[in-house]
């Protein structure tokens, strides 16, 4: 098994490592990484659903797609970040248990008082610290997680913090769960302190282990899976399984309610719902937005357009 500390703190070049590995390499992995404030969906989730558009947009988070299902987490330069991956050679199904041991081991030896729990997160106590998921490749397989050591836990409540009842879909949703970071128990814990402390460990508890780089041979892949997947809104909006989404306004003394449906992260029908009269030129500009991704960067540059009208500004606003 290869233990390889990522060199980058950007989200998508780390989950494109993290692919590359799994899928073109048939050695073990410990892979770990920090990565700059982003929120990171599961790969069957609705991402305006699971996001609070405005707030991350305000505060630069970036919003990516993993590999893996599961629930939506939040990263930041106070999280670790780990992944296991291994070739299953037994026949065997592997667990996630099996796949994090090491990690579980590891916070014991250093007197962390931590479990995993049934959901196979980590547990201090009724508090999680570490969030999991897990995707099986072929004969292939990759648990990963996010350890809370120091994180602006502000930034990922409000971060994570939507309005699902304006939807409706068939996704998973996440669910909520109270989190703390391990250095409000063991203030010793830092990200580096952590990550200095695992490498002794686990080439001392398991001599197989050895400190690897990752070969130039895979740089070119992992930079274009970076660029025109795991950064692309087509992957990170697009995946989106199909769902509706209804909300209302007022405008000019007059309540405007109505129903998106969005397919492949793009606005291809509205409903308009309203109770009050809705004049013809109100109807065109809803049909404007047909073709629009549901997606709060390329929405709010539509506000900042000249020609943007008073109700058109109104209505973005609205979306999420």
């Amino acid at each position: 098994m290869k233990l390889i500390i990522s060199p980058s703190s950007d989200p998508y070049t780390n989950l494109a490592i993290e692919e590359c590995l799994l899928k073109t390499s048939l050695e073990d992995y410990i892979f770990l990484y920090v990565n700059q404030p982003c929120v990171v969906v599961g790969k069957h989730q609705i991402t305006t659903k699971e996001i609070n558009s405005f707030y991350i947009n305000e505060h630069n988070i970036l919003v990516a797609r993993r590999l893996s299902g599961g629930g939506t987490v939040f990263h930041d330069e106070g999280n670790l970040n780990f992944s296991i991956i291994k070739t299953n050679t037994s026949g065997v199904n592997i667990s996630y248990k099996h796949l994090s041991q090491p990690i579980i081991e590891f916070l014991q030896h250093e007197g962390a008082d931590v479990y995993l729990s049934e959901r196979n997160d980590i547990m201090f106590k009724d508090k999680k610290v570490s969030g999991s998921a897990m995707h099986i490749y072929k004969n292939r397989a990759i648990a990963h997680g996010t350890l809370l050591i120091d994180c602006n836990l502000k930034n990922l409540s409000s971060s994570l913090s939507s309005n699902p009842e304006r939807f409706t879909d068939k996704s998973i949703a996440s669910v909520p769960s109270k989190v703390m970071n391990l250095s409000e128990i063991y203030t010793n814990f830092t990200v580096g302190h952590i990550i200095n402390q695992f490498t002794k460990f686990i080439l001392n508890q398991y001599p197989e282990v050895s400190i690897f780089s990752i070969p130039s041979n895979y740089t070119n892949y992992i930079q274009q899976l970076a660029v025109e997947k795991y950064s692309n809104n087509d992957w990170i909006y697009g995946y989106s399984p199909k769902y509706y989404y209804k909300n209302s306004f007022d405008f000019n003394g007059s309540r405007i309610s109505y129903q998106l449906q969005i397919e492949k992260g793009n606005i291809n029908r509205i409903q308009i719902e309203s109770a009050d009269e809705v004049n013809s030129s109100i109807e065109l500009e809803f049909k404007d937005l047909i073709g629009t991704p549901h997606n709060i960067s390329i929405l709010k540059s539509l506000q900042d357009l000249p020609s943007t009208t008073d109700f058109k500004m109104h209505l973005i606003s609205s979306l999420f």
